[in-house]
C-alpha cells in the first residue's frame, strides 16, 4: 500500500497548487493562472483515482 499513499500525497499536493493558482487567477484575472489550475486540477483528479484504484487492478 506504499504506492496509494504516495499517489493519495501527490493528488493532495496538486490540489493545494490548483487552488493557489485559482485564487491568483480570480485576484489578478491572469490567463496563465486559470490553465496552470486547470491543468493542476486534472492532475489531481488523475492522482486520486490512482490512489483509489486498488493496486493490481489496470484500466481496460
Amino acid at each position: 500500500m506504499r504506492g496509494g499513499r504516495a499517489w493519495f500525497g501527490l493528488a493532495v499536493t496538486y490540489a493545494a497548487v490548483s487552488v493557489a493558482q485559482a485564487y491568483l487567477a480570480a485576484t489578478t484575472g491572469a490567463a496563465w493562472a486559470v490553465a496552470a489550475a486547470t491543468v493542476f486540477l486534472a492532475a489531481a483528479v488523475g492522482c486520486g483515482v490512482a490512489a483509489w484504484r486498488p493496486r493490481g487492478d489496470r484500466l481496460r
